[in-house]
């Protein structure tokens, strides 16, 4: 179990630095002026990310369903 959760807290710590990049990234974007561009890209980004979470939501309940068979 514990290495379980090193294992969760190095995932944890890469997504922060990749999070703080993004950011600085979008940040950089904004001040460029170009919105019709930046909304576009958050509009994807944000259809990515949901994607991503209705995938491991279904791994979630696959993985609960299988738990639960004898």
């Amino acid at each position: 179990m514990e290495s379980r959760n090193r294992s969760l807290t190095h995932i944890y710590n890469d997504l922060i630095v990749v999070k703080t990049k993004d950011l600085e990234e979008c940040n950089q974007e904004l001040d460029t002026g170009n919105h019709n561009q930046i909304i576009r890209k958050a509009l994807l980004t944000y259809k990515h990310e949901l994607l991503e979470c209705l995938e491991m939501y279904d791994q979630y309940l696959m993985n609960k369903e299988y738990v639960g068979k004898p």
